[in-house]
Parts: structure tokens; sequence; C-alpha cells
């Protein structure tokens, strides 16, 4: 499911989120429309990005952005981007308990049709219990959210790649003469993506994703070295497979570390702290991984996009997106608070410092790579 192409691949993430992933209201951030998204969609693909990664979310968290409460169905828009781009994959993020898999399998294939064959799923578990009540669902406990996923995954890859109709017998789906025709363009599936990260997460992730994503220290390379070397030996040792391993930052360029800086600190100034607990809140009582809910140094980084945070010059950035790389990180998807201008630093700047160093290869000689 790897691009052999570029050693680093790139995506962008949360493009159908209005502000996008950063959790504060900037002159420069995103303002969801279908132009918006498609001008940034279109860039992305013309500077031979392998990935766009939607948000799955219906609800928001409050405070005065209401992050999350306005985006946009993250399969209508991979629909819509598939048919408006080129090369880039075009990925759905899906919370498996809203969305029956044999609906997901069929909405997926098509999509996958749309593109020529770029389609690709992140599944989600679902841990925010008000979009779940939505749906009419109760929150089950974190580990048989992940006995759901086994179920839901297995019926997808089955609805994707077998010919003849199956029956289903599962705690949590019960399938009759199960077919889904026609077949995915790309052979033998579309890849599949998960960001498990509890124990029992993770496990899910290394037997049933082709790209799982860990959550990087940023400084401590040593340490995400190993985390990443665990992970790869743990999908190989237990299961069998062979992942790919990615992570997401947010990155504040500008031209001078000192102007990065200045941006960075602007954001943590406007930024909506009572989103941000509202949502940290919900995630330490819903979840098995969060720790320290509540502390300034979490809720800065939430703020910032929820992922590790790169700010400086166009050296800086490509010096840590490399030092990802030497870590053993195959892809990064990336966060930028105000968009326009950082796609087109990352366009002029970053990424020929990239190539330099012979982590990526110049988007015409890219076309047709895919993850």
């Amino acid at each position: 499911m790897n691009s052999a192409e570029n050693r680093l691949q790139l995506g962008l993430f949360g493009l159908n989120l209005h502000y996008g992933a950063t959790m504060a209201d900037l002159p420069g951030g995103l303002k969801l429309s279908w132009d918006n998204v498609l001008r940034l969609g279109r860039k992305a693909d013309r500077m031979g990005l392998e990935a766009l990664v939607p948000v799955a979310r219906w609800k928001g968290y409050g405070g005065f952005t209401d992050y999350g409460g306005v985006c946009y169905d993250t399969l209508c828009w991979a629909a819509g981007l598939g048919a408006a781009t080129e090369q880039i994959r075009v990925m759905s993020t899906i919370h498996m308990p809203t969305i029956h898999p044999a609906v997901a399998a069929k909405q997926l294939m098509t999509i996958d049709h749309i593109s020529g064959g770029r389609a690709g799923v992140n599944v989600v578990g679902g841990w925010y219990r008000p979009e779940l009540e939505m749906f009419g669902h109760d929150m089950l406990e974190h580990d048989r959210r992940y006995e759901l996923g086994e179920e839901w995954v297995k019926i997808l890859r089955r609805l994707w790649t077998e010919d003849e109709e199956f029956d289903f017998d599962g705690e949590f789906f019960t399938m009759r003469k199960a077919l889904c025709k026609p077949k995915p363009l790309q052979n033998p599936r579309p890849p599949i993506m998960n960001a498990g990260t509890s124990g029992r997460g993770q496990r899910f992730a290394a037997e049933y994703a082709d790209m799982v994503f860990i959550i990087v220290d940023g400084e401590d390379h040593e340490a995400d070295r190993r985390k990443v070397a665990a992970y790869k030996d743990m999908a190989r040792d237990d299961f069998g497979s062979e992942v790919a391993v990615w992570t997401s930052v947010t990155v504040i360029p500008a031209a001078t570390n000192a102007e990065a800086k200045a941006l960075e600190r602007t954001i943590l100034e406007i930024g909506d702290y009572e989103a941000v607990e509202n949502m940290l809140r919900t995630m330490g009582i819903e979840t098995a991984v969060l720790d320290g809910v509540g502390t300034k140094d979490l809720q800065a980084s939430w703020i910032l996009g929820g992922s590790a945070a790169i700010t400086g010059d166009p050296e800086t950035v490509a010096a840590s997106l490399a030092r990802l790389s030497e870590s053993g990180i195959d892809g990064t998807l990336l966060i930028f608070p105000e968009w326009d201008a950082g796609l087109d630093m990352l366009e002029t700047r970053i990424l020929p410092l990239l190539e330099q160093e012979g982590l990526r290869l110049p988007a015409k000689k890219t076309a047709a790579a895919h993850l």
C-alpha cells in the first residue's frame, strides 16, 4: 500500500473542518466552504502530496468556535475531491458504530471508481458520547469498541474482495447473502488506516490496518524510533503484516524562527480554551489513553492541532520532518494554522529542502504514486 517513490510521504489533515484542525479563529485559518476546500485540495494534489485525510464529527465541543461542529461529511467530501484531483489519495474517516459496513463498502467502492483508484478509509471506534447518542447507540466500553471494529473490518474486506455471497454471524453484525458489486479498482482493496493508541487499539491497528498512527514526542527522536520499531515488530511478529507508520504534526512556518514563534504565541493567546477543556474532559472519561487532562501543555497541544508542533523557518521545518523520517516514520499528515500561507511555504521552500535530502522526489516524478 506504500509508494516506493518518497521515503517520507506527506498529507493534509482536517480540510473538512471549519478552522481546519486548529482551535483558534485566525484570519488566515480555514473558513469552511467548498471553494476553499477544493482550492487547497487541488494545490496539495499539484504539489505531489500523497493523502487528504478528514476528521469525522457530528457535534462540536462548544466554546466560541464550537470546534468540530461545523464540518463536511467525509464520504461526500472524498467523492468531491476524488473527482476534482488527479493523483492524491482521498481518505474517508468513518466511526464504525455509526454506519453499517455494507453501506460503507458500497460508498467507498464508488469513491474508488470516481477517483480512479484513490480511495481509502480511516476507521474510528467512536468515543464522543454526545455523537453516538445521536444515532441511538450505547457507549461501548473501550475494548468492546475494538471487538465491534474487528467484525466491521472483516465484513468490509470480504465485501471488497469476495465474488460470492456470504453469510456473517457475529455479535454485532448479522448478514445473509452479503455481496458488493462492482469491486473497488484497487487490488486487492483500498487501504485501511487506524489511529489506535491504547494497547488494545494498537493491536487492532496492527492486525487490521495498512497504515497506523502514533503520537510522536517530536523532541526525543530515539523514543520515537523505539515506538515505531515496536509497532512494526508487533504487526510482523503477531499478525504477519507489514504496516506503514504515520503521524501528524502541526507546522507553523515563517520566513524566520522569530516570526514563526510569534505566530505560535498568537494562536495560543486566541485559542478556544473552553472548547479544548470540554473535549479533554470527555476524552479523559471515555478513552483509555489520556493522562493529565486539563494541564497547560496538553491544552496548548490541542489548541495547535492536537499534534506535535514544528515551529520555525523552512530549514527548521525541513530538518524536523527529516528527523521524523530518521525515526522510521513512513508518512506525516500536516496541519497548517494558516493554510494558504503554509502550503505556499511548503511548496516553494520546504519541499525543495526535502528533495535535496533525498526524502522526496519532485512532484512531476510521482504523478502515478499512491499510498
